[in-house]
């Protein structure tokens, strides 16, 4: 049986570029969509004749997928048809300005069961900072159209962005709670140094006041905050994203998409579209870059993942993929934690409190 129970397939053009995203995107305008989608189709079933998976969900990332020409998406999505488990998520990245109600009725009736709205904020000055292209209005407008279809449907919000208020993006979540939305991720602005607006991010106290106000916001109105940066009503977790903080296998499909075999294996597909295109056709390879995860890597990789989630570090799997207990070697350290409200160790999982979360990165490195 197939390890690939989940699958990210990466769409790279976009209807506009922003300047803080650090993806491998290209311009839609620029694009022949149509070639794209038939490579990446062909890629598709090369891996389900392969692996014949069952997909518990099927992730469309990008980029903007939703820009997508409609026959051709359905021919891929068409691919996974005899592939998918009973209650299989399928989502769709979208942008506001990508969206009309013939689209989303066509997306729905193809089995996309999921849309994750990519607004960012409602806040008109705020979104110009990010250099989005849609008003606030426009993206309150689009989720409700949205939900009316879809009863799963995620918005990304982004905090801690230059020139905003402290109940910003608290503000946006009352709104889109409201329309009954049943889940929300919400991201920290990061920057490269060199970035034009690097100088004027806010301090990590300010990104932390919006971290704590809008989790006990949305905890109050029963959302449970189940990963640093994810709040869902229950039922309504990302199947797809939880997937990869518990460490599990996904497989990546088209130009840049990152894969892990669950194991210690990792691989990158090749970045440029032209050349994922001519490849796939020449019934040659798509992967770029691979590399064999140590156990230290997998390690780091396991704390950083699991310590960001509401469940915390499993330390009985810890001890039984690594083979010595963490609880034991690391006793002092947790109980001092439990001491400082960091962090509670219960039926041996290790959990930060939403306050220890803010300091995970510390964490780790004094777990190392």
């Amino acid at each position: 049986m197939s390890r690939y129970s989940y699958v990210y397939a990466h769409f790279p053009f976009c209807d506009v570029i922003c300047h803080y995203c650090d993806f491998y995107t290209a311009r839609s305008k620029d694009a022949d969509q149509e070639a794209f989608l038939s490579a990446l189709q062909k890629e598709a079933t090369s891996f389900v004749e392969r692996e014949k998976p069952q997909l518990a969900a099927l992730y469309l990332g990008g980029g903007t997928p939703s820009v997508s020409p409609l026959k051709e998406l359905k021919s891929f999505l068409e691919v996974f048809r005899n592939h998918l488990l009973p209650g299989a998520e399928i989502t769709m990245e979208a942008n506001p300005n990508t969206i009309e109600k013939d689209r989303l009725l066509a997306w729905k009736e193809m089995g996309i069961n999921r849309i994750s709205l990519g607004v960012q904020s409602l806040n008109d000055h705020t979104l110009k900072r990010l250099g989005r292209t849609h008003t606030g209005k426009e993206a309150l407008d689009c989720a409700k159209e949205i939900r009316s279809l879809f009863e799963n449907t995620s918005v990304d919000l982004m905090y801690a962005v230059p020139g905003t208020e402290r109940n910003c993006t608290l503000e946006d979540a009352r709104k889109l709670v409201d329309l009954g939305i049943s889940h929300l991720s919400a991201y920290h602005l990061t920057l490269e140094p060199k970035h034009f607006l690097y100088s004027q991010l806010p301090s990590d106290e300010f990104a932390s006041e919006q971290v704590e106000k809008l989790s006990f916001f949305l905890r109050d109105r029963g959302y449970e905050h189940y990963e640093m940066s994810n709040f869902g009503k229950p039922g309504f977790r990302s199947k797809n994203n939880s997937n990869y903080w518990r460490g599990g296998a996904y497989f990546a499909l088209g130009p840049s998409a990152h894969g892990f075999d669950g194991k210690n294996r990792r691989w990158k597909n090749i970045s440029d579209w032209n050349e994922y295109i001519n490849r796939i056709n020449l019934g040659q390879s798509s992967l770029d870059t691979e590399e064999f995860l140590s156990p230290d890597q997998l390690q780091i990789e396991r704390l950083f993942t699991s310590l960001r989630t509401q469940e915390g570090l499993d330390l009985t799997r810890w001890e039984s993929d690594f083979g010595f207990s963490l609880k034991q070697k690391k006793s002092a350290l947790f109980q001092d934690l439990e001491n400082q409200g960091l962090a509670t160790l219960s039926k041996d999982h290790f959990v930060l409190t939403l306050k220890g979360r803010m300091l995970a990165d510390e964490i780790v490195k004094k777990l190392l």
